[in-house]
């Protein structure tokens, strides 16, 4: 077996002292890295709805845990210049000893469009994002480039990264993760059904293979939100909550065999989003509570509750175990996990704490050479 890695996703952002706990926790278990989100906002029924920025707190974060790899998940080239990005990444290439991972997606219409953002082509301004960067990491002086988007001319950006500094890409749709293929160090999509993954990591083979790099490289991981439960009622509502937001991933249901040409008006009719269409760039907070879920419950009865289950991490431990196992089959080497537990002591015996714990403890260890 593989020595497979796991980090643990602190979504928790709000409230320094907590994610400083958590740090502090995570340096002395078994997790190998840790990744924090870059978001302004989020979606309705989120853990959270506050934010601090990740940046700075990866220059605290990295001395209460040094050793440990840290990332990005992710960010996105809308918010920063490439110049500033590269800049930023850099500082905490530096900050954390080398041990730091860029990841980068589309964007989130969350993050942009009711703050004015312009998040148009996105595809190609993340394209050019990614290509500026490692010029500027490559080269540090006289980097020259003239793209649609952004443009360099004889540019200084020192001192360069301590060793590579990998990008991964939050690759959910066809065009992504052509251009993860073809740029990145990594693919990092989130929270995908087996069926779902085995066919986007295909897909990348195929053009890794195409592109003449080198696949042992390249690294798949997997970002998923993790409910470690034993109380059916509580499995249920958070496997029916998992349903719904299925409705934001129409590509996912063509995939999976859950889609009839009849859905593509019913879906138009509603969400007002063309089903080829529709993804977390281009919808905003206040748009999902408009959505008439009666006509997408049309779609979504599609889906056995059974299904889902199977493909999301929620259950026991021993449950959740055998469903990490699949995904490690089917090439899966970095795991990010978001553990959803509540933190507080209602939650016992499967508080956010224990989860860390279990998952440190019984879950890491059985996936790690001896």
């Amino acid at each position: 077996m593989n020595d497979i890695k796991f980090g643990t996703q602190i979504f928790y952002s709000q409230n320094y002292d907590f994610v400083r706990k958590k740090v502090k926790i995570t340096s002395q278990e078994n997790w190998d890295a840790i990744w924090l989100p870059d978001h302004l906002s989020t979606l309705p029924g989120s853990s959270t709805e506050d934010f601090l920025s990740l940046w700075p707190m990866f220059g605290s974060i990295a001395e209460l845990a040094k050793g440990m790899t840290f990332g990005s998940a992710v960010t996105e080239p809308h918010r920063y210049h490439p110049a500033v990005l590269a800049q930023l990444a850099t500082s905490v290439n530096h900050i954390t000893g080398g041990n730091f991972i860029l990841g980068i997606g589309a964007g989130e219409g969350m993050n942009l469009k009711a703050y004015n953002i312009p998040y148009d082509h996105a595809i190609t301004k993340m394209r050019e994002c990614i290509a500026l960067m490692k010029m500027y990491w490559k080269k540090g002086t006289r980097v020259t480039f003239d793209g649609k988007f952004y443009q360099s001319k004889k540019a200084y950006l020192l001192p360069q990264p301590l060793q590579e500094l990998p990008v991964w890409v939050a690759g959910n749709s066809p065009k992504t993760r052509i251009l993860t293929a073809e740029l990145a160090e990594g693919w990092l999509p989130f929270s995908t059904f087996f069926d779902v993954y085995k066919a986007g990591k295909e897909e990348i083979v195929d053009i890794l293979k195409k592109e003449g790099r080198d696949i042992d490289k390249f690294t798949f991981g997997e970002y998923q939100r993790i409910y470690m439960e034993e109380d059916e009622k509580k499995i249920n509502q958070y496997v029916m909550g998992a349903k719904l937001q299925l409705a934001l991933s129409p590509r996912d249901l063509k995939t999976l065999g859950y889609w009839r040409d009849e859905f593509d008006q019913l879906y138009i009719e509603a969400t007002g989003y063309n089903p080829n269409e529709m993804s977390i760039l281009v919808i905003d907070r206040y748009e999902i509570p408009k959505f008439d879920m009666n006509k997408l419950s049309i779609i979504l009865d599609q889906i056995p509750e059974s299904k889902v289950r199977e493909n999301i991490l929620v259950g026991s431990k021993e449950e959740i175990i055998k469903k990490i196992q699949k995904f490690v089959d089917l090439g899966v080497q970095h795991y990010v996990l978001e553990i959803i537990n509540g933190a507080s002591s209602k939650n016992a015996p499967f508080t956010y704490w224990d989860v860390s714990r279990l998952i440190s403890d019984d879950v890491i260890p059985l996936f790690k050479n001896s």
